[in-house]
């Protein structure tokens, strides 16, 4: 049975946790408490490590979902690929499967259009409406 955390027994603690005695070694020399119990009761007293600031982290995002903290997303840097500047060939002279799909202007309105240039291999798009459309993937750290 614990003998209880007394102002005497706090104050005890107090002075062998600062001078820098590991929690099993102060929960000896109190006696008849834990290592876990010394443990908590330094936290909850805010006590810190001798020579170490107590700093408090943030607790992240979670996703409720998947009931785990959200990662930030590291955005990958944009490739640099400048806009085609030679004309799509005329149509018909691509197959409609190797014809760029990035749809250009608004539907609906007389000016729109689909890019025309010729796909990069297995994308619906030429290489730089890709870099437009598609995300690097970002190596895991």
């Amino acid at each position: 049975m614990s003998a209880g955390w007394t102002e005497e027994r706090v104050t005890r603690l107090k002075e062998l946790w600062g001078s820098g005695k590991t929690a099993a070694q102060i929960a000896d020399e109190l006696g008849d408490v834990t290592r876990n119990a010394v443990i908590g009761k330094a936290n909850r007293l805010g006590l810190s490590k001798p020579g170490r600031p107590r700093a408090t982290k943030p607790k992240p995002a979670m996703n409720r979902t998947l009931n785990r903290p959200i990662q930030p997303r590291q955005e990958a840097a944009p490739k640099e690929v400048s806009e085609p500047l030679t004309p799509p060939p005329p149509p018909g002279a691509l197959p409609q499967h190797r014809r760029c799909q990035f749809p250009i202007g608004h539907p609906g309105e007389d000016d729109f259009h689909f890019c025309d240039h010729e796909t990069s291999t297995g994308k619906p798009y030429c290489e730089y409406h890709c870099s437009i459309a598609y995300r690097q993937r970002v190596a895991a750290a």
